[in-house]
Formats: structure tokens, sequence, C-alpha cells
């Protein structure tokens, strides 16, 4: 394990004196990229140079070529502007209607709060109703319980009054029979 150790440290520190001169040509390299890229520039530019010159065989041809092309460039530049503009004016109608969408949205968004609301409040309503009328179904119970106990005993103090006023006629009879008997005795 000392001697691979040793081996690492010694590559390392070979590596590390590598380093700057590697960085060195890496940097070097990079001038001379930028160098012939440079220099294939300016090549293209003769050569195409070259072409021009023997395209035009006056230099009034290569003007009327070059009034051409600079038209063409014109035109071309206007064509894009006037779709730029008309590219802008869709999309400014597009955020326009994106934006009325959203507006429709959030009232749409609030109809349906409105709406959860109403039925929560209606479902809310809907429970008391039913505890009021479970109550007064209740209370029905006990007036129909108290009535009937009422119609008993009043169906009871009739049967009562009743007994009583024959037991009082029964009575006054033998009392009018009694007073009859006693007044005639006393006639004679």
């Amino acid at each position: 394990m000392e001697q691979v150790e040793e081996k690492v440290a010694e590559k390392e520190a070979v590596l590390q004196e590598l380093l700057p001169e590697w960085e060195e040509q890496r940097a070097l390299e990079s001038t001379e990229k930028r160098r012939l890229d440079e220099a294939s520039a300016n090549l293209n530019s003769l050569f195409a140079k070259q072409g021009r010159a023997t395209k035009f065989r006056t230099k009034s041809e290569r003007d009327a070529f070059l009034r051409h092309e600079i038209a063409s460039v014109v035109a071309y530049k206007t064509n894009q502007a006037s779709a730029l503009e008309v590219t802008q004016g869709e999309l400014d109608t597009g955020r326009q209607s994106q934006n009325e969408i959203d507006a429709l949205i959030q009232t749409v968004q609030g109809k349906m709060e409105d709406g959860r609301q109403k039925v929560k409040e209606i479902s809310e309503n809907l429970v008391e109703l039913k505890e009021q009328h479970t109550e007064l179904t209740e209370r029905r119970k006990d007036l129909w319980r108290e009535d009937s106990k009422v119609d008993s005993l009043v169906g009871r103090a009739s049967d009562e009054l009743r007994t009583a006023e024959r037991a009082l006629a029964g009575m006054m009879d033998k009392v009018c029979c009694t007073s009859c008997i006693i007044m005639e005795s006393t006639k004679n």
C-alpha cells in the first residue's frame, strides 16, 4: 500500500511539473487557432472580391447589381418590419384576449365560490330545519299524549259526574218521598 501511495505521489509530482507547460501549450494553441480563423476570413474575403471582379465586366454593372441588392435588402427589411408590426398587433390582441379570459375565469371562480357558500348555507339551514322538525314532532307527540290523558280524565270525570248525578237523583227521590211522608203524617 505504501508503494502504491509513493507511486501515486510521484505521478502527481510529475503531473504538477507538466501542468504549467500544458497550460502554456493550450494558450498557444488557442492563439494560433484565432490567427488561423482570421486568416481564413481574410482569404474568404479575397475570394469573394475576386469572384465579384470576374462577375461584372464594368463598374456600372457592379453598381447596378449592388443597387438591386440594396433595394432587395430594403424591401426585405420593410416586409420584416410589416410582419413584425402585424405579429406585435396579434400579440397585443392575444394578450388582451388572455386578460379577458383571465377576468372571465376569475368571475366564474367567484360565482362558483358563491355557489359553494350558498350550498353550505342551505345545508346548514336544512340541518337546522330538520332539527326544528324533529323537535316539533316530539312536541306534537307530547301534546297528543297530554291530550289523550286529558280526554281520559274528562271521560272519567264525566262518568263520575253521571254516577254522582244518578246517586243524587236517587237520593233526591228518597228525600222527596221521605219529606212527603213526613208532611202527611204531620197533617194527620
